[in-house]
């Protein structure tokens, strides 16, 4: 994408969440399926890092009901994939809005804090707890942004991955957050957001986990897997559309490569 595509795709990254605007659709499935035949999709982390083949057949059932997750689970990785009717700036920009994935209940998501690094940059350091129905955890990930996959894939991936920093953490969890004492850290995990736009409007998302939750309640953990995905992919969107708002300035965010996401204020909505 040039600089000029960029401002094009930025300048309809409101246009579906404005009252009264009709969002644009995604094309028919087998549009979306031809477009990404035409990207190595291999080149992201979920094979390089992790040697999981690209999930064709989750992208087969995303692409035929955008909006609508799907998901699949492998011992102690799972995978997610998702059609969503936004621009891949709107997605990128919650994604890497950490700090607030604990508001309201968009995610499954108790607590989050970047505790290291910068929020929202390239490379950072992450709190989070996670609790759902009685059973939980909490763990600290390294997160980066890919800017090669992101120029070697002339701007088609974006990519923001994660490992657990749990070897070399002290242990306990930051002072100003209240944990059950009885909820422990898990024990491994590290996977990553994929982005793939496929219009201007129109975004692919894969979310790909590795995770060993470790003690007594691993297999409760493992089984509710694919639902967490689900909830994980779904509030997400939902979070891109009701959070990323014109609270935010688009410069407080990078793209993959560490460039500005853009200078520019988002414009105000009808009300304002």
């Amino acid at each position: 994408m040039t600089k000029i595509g960029k401002l094009l795709a930025l300048s309809v990254l409101l246009y579906p969440l404005l009252p009264g605007s009709c969002r644009a659709e995604c094309p028919p499935a087998e549009e979306i399926l031809e477009y990404l035949a035409g990207i190595d999709l291999r080149l992201a982390s979920r094979t390089t890092r992790f040697s999981i083949e690209p999930p064709k057949q989750l992208y087969a059932k995303a692409a035929a009901r955008p909006g609508k997750a799907a998901t699949e689970r492998h011992r102690l990785q799972a995978a997610g994939v998702m059609v969503a009717e936004l621009p891949v700036e709107t997605l990128w920009m919650a994604i890497n809005d950490e700090d607030h994935h604990a508001d309201g209940d968009y995610l499954p998501i108790r607590y989050s804090q970047v505790i290291g690094g910068t929020s929202r940059g390239q490379s950072r350091l992450l709190f989070q707890y996670f609790r759902q129905l009685g059973v939980g955890r909490w763990w600290v990930d390294q997160m980066d942004m890919d800017g090669e996959l992101f120029k070697r894939s002339r701007e088609k991936l974006w990519e923001l991955r994660w490992q657990d920093k749990m070897d070399s953490y002290d242990g306990t969890p930051p002072p100003e957050v209240s944990i059950d004492p009885r909820v422990p850290p898990i024990r491994e995990t590290r996977g990553a957001w994929l982005l793939v736009p496929i219009t201007e409007s129109c975004t692919l998302i894969e979310y790909f986990i590795s995770s060993d939750p470790g003690g007594l309640l691993s297999k409760a953990q493992l089984l509710m897997a694919r639902s967490v995905i689900r909830d994980t992919l779904e509030g997400m969107t939902q979070l891109a559309v009701e959070h990323i708002d014109p609270s935010h300035e688009l410069s407080e965010f990078v793209l993959p490569d560490g460039e500005p996401l853009a200078s520019p204020a988002l414009p105000k909505t009808a009300g304002d």
